[in-house]
């Protein structure tokens, strides 16, 4: 199966910083949410430094944070921000986590506004932290189900998107969600079908994948990435049962898109579903991305299959590849050590005899 969460979890703290920050980078785009993520990132600071403990943590794109790690983040966040230029490499890294904050569950963070309002104030770092939005969707939860489904007939677009995810935190929002995602099959939308849109794209929800998968072929590239994030969150398996049965009949943009759900979501099936799929590509283009999407998972079960992938791969999509490419050697040592001096010996043949693969 494909490189997992656990071993990518494990190597967040490994001794080559390549290895940390390619496995910092399949979680985040995998939207992995395991709370030993954030721990395993607080470890690797204090053993390697904030600065040297992952080369792009500043802009990774998800981070989750789970209510009760709330006092030790914002911690950290405070201590990495104070008397730091907000394009310090460390206060960036506060940054991050206060934004990572921002986008938790209202109930997560409710608790903890004082002080995060507290940190925003002694750092410009804290910019993209929305304090007032904040206050008004954990006030929210205060709400009874009724006041805020009043809020669906003639409230404002914020308005409604903040009486969606509050029902939603309480198990009340599924009629709401599917009535919102159904409104897309009618040539116009409506508010609420933007907002359920947008609410299953910030958090994992399953259970509208069918409508999500339709979405992804769409023109309009705002919201078939939507959709495309909102599957890629939710990780479930019959996304990619839903993919095998539609791919053909997608557009190119659907096509990769639906790529590039199976490579992020790094399901147990996922490279066995690439290889079924890279024939039916409409194109060299959707054909080479597959191969891409092969090597981004590695899956060392079907290890001669992943490195005919890399072999095959276009020269310009090396550089797609090389980050992640550091992670091939723990799995290795891991998975199949008597195959590694072979497999190190073909991967330098396209990276070039300077990479240092261990």
């Amino acid at each position: 199966m494909a490189v997992s969460d656990k071993q990518l979890i494990l190597w967040l703290g490994h001794a080559d910083p390549r290895v940390r920050s390619a496995s910092l980078d399949l979680l985040s785009n995998s939207y992995a949410s395991d709370p030993s993520i954030v721990s395993s990132i607080i470890a690797a600071w204090d053993q390697y430094g904030t600065e040297s403990a992952f080369n792009d943590f500043p802009l990774i794109s998800h981070l989750a944070i789970s209510s009760d790690q709330m006092p030790l983040v914002l911690g950290r966040a405070k201590q990495m921000s104070e008397g730091r230029k907000i394009t310090d490499r460390v206060c960036r890294c506060a940054g991050k986590l206060g934004e990572a904050i921002s986008v938790q569950r209202a109930s997560g963070f409710a608790p903890y506004l004082p002080e995060l309002q507290a940190i925003k104030e002694t750092s410009k770092i804290f910019f993209r932290v929305p304090i007032q939005s904040m206050q008004q969707r954990a006030a929210a939860l205060s709400r009874e189900p009724s006041s805020l489904e009043l809020d669906f007939q003639d409230g404002a677009p914020g308005d409604i998107a903040i009486a969606l995810e509050s029902l939603w935190e309480r198990g009340l929002a599924n009629r709401w969600i599917r009535e919102g995602i159904e409104s897309w099959e009618e040539s116009q939308p409506s508010i609420l079908g933007r907002t359920a849109l947008d609410l299953v794209s910030r958090h994992a929800i399953r259970g509208y994948e069918e409508q999500l998968l339709t979405l992804v072929d769409r023109q309009e590239a705002t919201v078939a990435d939507l959709a495309t994030i909102s599957l890629v969150r939710g990780r479930n398996p019959h996304t990619q049962s839903l993919i095998a049965d539609r791919f053909q009949g997608m557009g190119k943009p659907g096509q990769l898109r639906s790529l590039d759900i199976i490579r992020r979501m790094r399901l147990e099936q996922s490279s066995k579903l690439i290889r079924f799929l890279l024939p039916q590509g409409s194109d060299g283009v959707v054909q080479n991305s597959a191969r891409i999407a092969e090597v981004l998972l590695f899956d060392f079960e079907f290890l001669e299959e992943w490195l005919e992938a890399f072999l095959l791969i276009e020269d310009s999509s090396v550089q797609r590849v090389v980050y992640s490419i550091p992670i091939a050697y723990p799995l290795a040592l891991e998975e199949t050590p008597g195959d590694w001096s072979r497999i190190k010996h073909l991967l330098l043949m396209r990276l070039g005899r300077g990479f240092d693969l261990g």
